[in-house]
C-alpha cells in the first residue's frame, strides 16, 4: 500500500509534469521537475516538529530514488530536493495507477472520430483536434476528459434533432436515461454554443430556448385583430378585448380565419406590450429571444397574411439589435424595426442611460457588420453620445 507521503510526493511531480512544455513534446534539455522543502508536501521538513517525520520521509524519499522514480539530493545526511527522472514518468504513473496524459488523449481522438456534424459543431470538433495536435493536451474549459465529451457530442446530436420545444428535465429522461444528467453539463454546452455558433444572446435561458430546451412550458401573449380556433373555439381578440396567453400546446391547435390584419408588432418587453394600444396592429410579446412557440405562431401569422406589414419593438441597445437579427434570421419574416432610430433617442432626453464599457465593446463591433445595417446610423449616435434606451422608458 502506497503512504500518503509517498503518493503526495509522486502525485505532486506528475502535476508539474501535466502543466509543463515537458508532457506536450517539448525538450527536456535543461528543463525539470524539481521539488524542494518549500512544496507543501514536503512541508514535514520545515515544521517545528519536523524532527518527528525526518528519518521516515528519508526512508521514503531514498525508496523513491532507489525505484529510479527520483533524483535526490542530501547536504550532510540532510535532505534538501528531488527531482523528477523524466526517463521513468510512464512506470510512476503505473504505480500510482493514475491515467497518463497520452491515454486520455487517445479517447479523446477515439470519440472525435465517431461524431460527424456539418454546423458550428463542426467547428467545435476542428477546434478540439487542433488543440491536441498543437498543445500536447486537451481544453478543458470544454470537457473535464473523454467520457464528458461523449457525452456531450451526444446530446449535441439528439439537441439538433429537436423540432420542437422540450422541457429541460424531460429531455434529460428521454435522451439520457437520467433526470438530472443534462443539469450535470448543462454549463458545458452552453459554453460550446455561445463560443462556436456564431450568434449573441442575453442569457443562458436563451441559449438553451433557441435549441428548443426549456425550463418551464413557454407562452405567446397576442392581443388584437386575430381570428383563432383552437379546437372547435372560435375566439375572436377584438370580441374578446384583452390579451390571450398560447401555451406551446395550444399553438399546435392553432388555425386563423380571415380577419383583417395589415401589421404586426413583436414586441421585447411585457410593460410596453400592455401599453401599445395600436388597434390596428396585432401585438405580440416575445420576451427577449423568440423561441420555437413564438417562432411558430409567427410563422402560422406570416403564413396566413403575407402582405401585412412586420415591426419589431426591442430596446435601443445592444441586446434589442442583437434579438432584432435573431427574429429575422430565425422567422425568415421581413420585418423592420419599429421606434428604433435616432429620432427616438433624441424624443427622450430625459430617459437615456449611459452606455456601459460592455455595451460600447458590442456595439463597436456591430457598427461595422452588414448584419446590422437597419442599426449604424443609430448605434453611431449612441457611440457618439455614449446613450441607450430602453423601450418601456420611450414616451
Amino acid at each position: 500500500m502506497i503512504k500518503n507521503f509517498e503518493k503526495n510526493i509522486l502525485n505532486k511531480l506528475l502535476d508539474k509534469y501535466e502543466k509543463s512544455k515537458l508532457s506536450k513534446g517539448g525538450t527536456a534539455i535543461n528543463r525539470s521537475i524539481k521539488l524542494t522543502t518549500k512544496d507543501d508536501v514536503l512541508s514535514s521538513y520545515t515544521s517545528f516538529d519536523s524532527y518527528k517525520y525526518s528519518d521516515d520521509n528519508d526512508a521514503v524519499i531514498r525508496k523513491l530514488e532507489s525505484q529510479g522514480f527520483i533524483k535526490a539530493e542530501f547536504s550532510n545526511d540532510t535532505f534538501k530536493s528531488l527531482t523528477l527522472n523524466l526517463n521513468n514518468v510512464d512506470d510512476i504513473y503505473d504505480y500510482l495507477n493514475r491515467n497518463k496524459p497520452s491515454d486520455e488523449l487517445a479517447k479523446i481522438r477515439i470519440v472525435l472520430s465517431k461524431y460527424n456534424f456539418d454546423n458550428f459543431l463542426g467547428l467545435f470538433l476542428d477546434y478540439v483536434k487542433t488543440y491536441l495536435d498543437e498543445k500536447f493536451d486537451y481544453p478543458k474549459s470544454f470537457f473535464s476528459d473523454a467520457e464528458q465529451l461523449d457525452l456531450l457530442l451526444n446530446i449535441f446530436e439528439k439537441l439538433l434533432g429537436l423540432t420542437e420545444e422540450i422541457k429541460k428535465r424531460d429531455f434529460s429522461v428521454k435522451y439520457l436515461g437520467d433526470s438530472k444528467l443534462f443539469e450535470t453539463v448543462q454549463g458545458k454546452v452552453i459554453k460550446i454554443i455561445k463560443d462556436f455558433d456564431g450568434n449573441n444572446y442575453e442569457s443562458d435561458e436563451d441559449v438553451l430556448a433557441s435549441y428548443n430546451i426549456v425550463k418551464n412550458s413557454s407562452y405567446a401573449m397576442v392581443k388584437n385583430n386575430l381570428v383563432l380556433k383552437i379546437n372547435n373555439s372560435i375566439i375572436n381578440l377584438n370580441d374578446l378585448g384583452y390579451e390571450l396567453s398560447l401555451s406551446d400546446e395550444m399553438i399546435k391547435s392553432v388555425s386563423l380565419l380571415d380577419s383583417a390584419v395589415s401589421k404586426v408588432i413583436t414586441v421585447e418587453n411585457l410593460t410596453s406590450f400592455y401599453a401599445m394600444n395600436d388597434k390596428s396592429a396585432v401585438i405580440i410579446y416575445l420576451a427577449g429571444f423568440h423561441n420555437h412557440t413564438k417562432q411558430s405562431l409567427l410563422l402560422k401569422i406570416y403564413e396566413k397574411y403575407p402582405n401585412a406589414e412586420y415591426l419589431h419593438f426591442s430596446d435601443i441597445d445592444a441586446g434589442g439589435f442583437l434579438i432584432f437579427n435573431n427574429l429575422v434570421e430565425k422567422t425568415g419574416i421581413p420585418f423592420k424595426p419599429y421606434r428604433m432610430n435616432v429620432d427616438e433617442l433624441k424624443s427622450n432626453l430625459n430617459n437615456l442611460k449611459r452606455l456601459t464599457e460592455n455595451d460600447i465593446k458590442r456595439l463597436n463591433k456591430m457598427k461595422n457588420d452588414e448584419k446590422f445595417s437597419y442599426f449604424h446610423d443609430v448605434i453611431s449616435y449612441m457611440l457618439e453620445n455614449g446613450v441607450k434606451l430602453e423601450q418601456e422608458l420611450l414616451d
